[in-house]
């Protein structure tokens, strides 16, 4: 692999280093893997390290506050209903195309429940309390089961403050158990035995100090994803490459690949392409006002091109990066309020549980409803705008969303086509569940629209937020080599790991990362504290 990125500088030597200290374990970033798997180890009694480049006030954290798990004890004092483990990981495989590693989807179910009700333990009850269970109680309209991909209530969703809250709270206690932390250091390469053992890391602190961390146990690769690196992007990411113009920006907001590559640099494998992402290779229009309810969409012409609801939202927003250039439009109209009980758990569902929620989407309809014919920009929760228009008859609002006539006549064309599919409760254009054909008739109706645009991609389309594969790792976090064997002292937990998602982030509930990474952390700390 002749990539720049992957191309190790010149090797440093322990004389070069101007500072050295040592403890059991070393842990590269204290995200929410580093953080987990550092009070983790310190409770067991092992000495911990932890570099983060950040600085210590002004750390920021990925995460909208979603925690997707399953079994927690919160869970079950909010009203969430167990779920069957074996139902849940074999869930995960179909997704992931078996591509993910068993046991290690299998230890994360098993304890993902635990790892939440500890993560949560220094917040007081009321700020417990305040936490949401995302969709709780859900509508008896929710399918359980779509195309053979089962979805789970229950999420719970704390907001982005508490989320940082609650991550600075287990930083405290880490410290509070003995674990170092040095901030504003930046880790720039492993140290190895001539063996091979990864025994340490070299980093510079911001003064400019070149300090060698040495590990006794094993040093931890949690230092996220590569999504700001646009050559790594686009080398590994390669259906989201070919799906954009090579000039096009469609890199996210986590971090620059530095963990992995120290990795790769080190002998460790890398995952096989194309790399799992947030998004890249989709897109998809009612995001921001309608959530993951799947109406009929259609395309620039007018045209309908999937069925709207396959495998939760994601899956079904696939065949929308192949359509032509311009805007999608999901089209509905005056029983929304009831087809939005029809959402399966995903990311970017319209929470119809969560007051807050409910407000804005109503209040976004009054205003196109008062409007009726005129453009009203929606706001969705992430700060983005996207077109609404409000009309009266289906005409008029083909003309609102199409200039050329062809394209307006195919429209209207294509909503008579729809509607009699929902009438015969039978799909044969895309097969789309029988229990999701809601037909559009009553006025008056609606149209969001999303940008699709290969040549500058953004929002819902064809932009990613973080990236989640990395380095093959096995079922105890250890780093493979290049003959598929673990790397003494080398371990990548978080979004520098590989074997945990398949081709793209589907899951069965959301903020199913966050958790993942958070609890696989903490057993990986639990684990090399044990060795």
């Amino acid at each position: 692999m002749n990539e720049k990125w992957a191309v190790k500088p010149e090797t440093l030597t322990p004389d070069q280093a101007e500072k050295t200290q040592e403890a059991d374990i070393v842990v590269i970033g204290a995200g929410h893997a580093g953080i987990c798997a550092a009070r983790a180890a310190a409770e067991a009694g092992a000495g911990v390290i932890v570099l983060e480049q950040q600085e210590r006030e002004k750390q920021w954290v990925l995460g909208i506050g979603e925690i997707g798990h399953i079994n927690s004890q919160w869970q079950k004092e909010h009203g969430v209903q167990e779920v069957d483990i074996d139902t849940f990981v074999n869930d995960w495989q179909l997704r992931t195309g078996n591509r993910s590693l068993y046991p290690l989807i299998r230890t994360y179910a098993q304890h993902c429940g635990e790892a939440f009700d500890w993560l949560i333990e220094p917040l007081s009850q009321e700020e417990k309390d305040s936490i949401h269970p995302v969709l709780t109680p859900a509508s008896s309209n929710m399918p359980e089961l779509l195309n053979g991909l089962h979805a789970w209530p229950g999420t719970p969703n704390m907001g982005m403050a508490l989320q940082s809250k609650v991550i600075k709270a287990n930083h405290r206690l880490a410290e509070e158990y003995g674990a170092q932390f040095f901030f504003s250091t930046r880790a720039l390469q492993l140290e190895q035995t001539e063996e091979g053992r990864v025994s340490g890391v070299f980093a510079k602190a911001v003064d400019g100090t070149l300090c060698l961390y040495r590990a006794k146990k094993g040093v931890i690769l949690a230092a996220g994803d590569y999504s700001r690196n646009a050559q790594m992007c686009r080398y590994l990411l390669t259906e989201t490459a070919d799906l954009t113009e090579a000039d096009s920006d469609f890199t996210g907001h986590g971090w620059d690949g530095s963990g992995i590559c120290m990795g790769l640099w080190a002998g460790g494998r890398l995952e096989p392409r194309s790399h799992a992402a947030m998004g890249g290779n989709y897109s998809f229009p009612g995001f921001g006002l309608i959530g993951s309810t799947p109406v009929l969409r259609v395309n620039k012409h007018g045209k309908r091109y999937s069925d709207e609801a396959f495998g939760t939202h994601i899956l079904a927003a696939l065949p929308g990066a192949h359509q032509p250039n311009g805007n999608l439009w999901a089209v509905f109209d005056d029983t929304i309020e009831t087809q939005i009980t029809f959402q399966t758990p995903c990311h970017g569902l319209l929470d119809y549980t969560d007051q807050e929620e409910m407000a804005r989407f109503e209040a976004a309809l009054a205003k196109a409803k008062s409007q009726k014919n005129q453009m009203i920009m929606d706001q969705d929760r992430a700060g983005e705008s996207r077109p609404l228009y409000c009309a009266d008859t289906l005409e008029e609002l083909a003309g609102l969303m199409f200039e050329e006539k062809a394209d307006q006549e195919t429209f209207l064309s294509e909503v008579k086509r729809y509607n009699a599919l929902c009438h015969s409760h039978h799909d044969v254009d895309f097969g789309k569940d029988p229990r999701l054909m809601q037909p559009i008739e009553k006025a008056p109706f609606y149209a969001s629209s999303t940008v699709k645009d290969s040549h500058r991609p953004g929002g819902q389309s064809l932009k990613i937020l973080v990236t989640v594969s990395g380095l093959e790792i096995d079922e105890n976090q250890q780093v493979l080599d290049r003959n598929f064997e673990p790397i003494p002292g080398l371990y990548a937990t978080g979004n520098c790991s590989g074997r945990r998602f398949g081709t793209q982030y589907t899951t069965s509930l959301p903020g199913q990362s966050i958790s993942i990474a958070q609890t696989l952390g903490r057993e990986l700390g639990r684990y090399l504290a044990g060795i």
